[in-house]
């Protein structure tokens, strides 16, 4: 349930794609057969991004197979030949994920710290930048996932930020910092939050004091 937040618009773009990917190059195919050739393109531009659309699709069909090959040299080359769409912190995170599962943590981090943000959807690069404290917190390195977390604002995921900075000074045995930090993260989850209980649960283990419920 920690990764809801942090990964729900990378799910849904691979959801989509794994649905519509086919379909749409495809579509795009009979489309140019039916108007005569490349010129409906109007430039190189769409077909690029089909190109890198296509990429990903191989390389997350190497994720769900479990082929860390594969996926990384489907990775690497979304990383050379497409370098400013979304798919390369995308795949970062997939990538990443699977080294974390096979102990390679210092790799996954390198892997993450690696990714260009100045072409990235602002939000997608602050999942990037999440998973790489997250990864240092687990770890054991929570001053430096502080310190990162200090460095960079969160203003899409507040609630992540916040609960992963609360981890950090609760694990440091700093329970003042901690119940601050998790009582930010509840203001900025909604009450139909995933996550929103165990952040609860943490607030109170620090300390903290829920409001009392109505009675019903």
């Amino acid at each position: 349930m920690d990764q809801t937040d942090e990964y729900e618009q990378g799910e849904r773009v691979r959801a989509w794609l794994r649905n519509n990917g086919s379909s749409l190059i495809t579509g795009i195919a009979l489309g140019l057969a039916a108007l005569g050739g490349w010129q409906w393109w109007q430039g190189q531009g769409e077909l690029r991004k089909v190109e890198a659309a296509a990429e990903y699709l191989a390389f997350n069909k190497a994720v769900e197979a479990n082929d860390a090959a594969k996926a990384s040299a489907h990775a690497q080359a979304i990383r050379q030949n497409h370098p400013k769409t979304p798919y390369v912190a995308l795949a970062a995170l997939a990538e990443a994920e699977m080294l974390h599962a096979a102990g390679k943590a210092d790799e996954a981090l390198a892997l993450l710290d690696g990714v260009p943000t100045a072409d990235t959807d602002p939000a997608l690069a602050e999942l990037v930048k999440l998973r790489a404290v997250r990864l240092l917190a687990g770890q054991g390195k929570h001053e430096e996932a502080i310190k990162r977390l200090d460095a960079t604002p969160f203003p899409s995921y507040v609630g992540v930020a916040e609960e992963l900075r609360g981890d950090a000074e609760l694990a440091l045995g700093r329970r003042e910092q901690a119940r601050a930090a998790y009582e930010k993260a509840l203001a900025a989850l909604d009450l139909g939050a995933p996550t929103r209980g165990i952040v609860e649960m943490k607030y109170t283990e620090a300390g903290g004091r829920l409001p009392e419920q109505p009675e019903a």
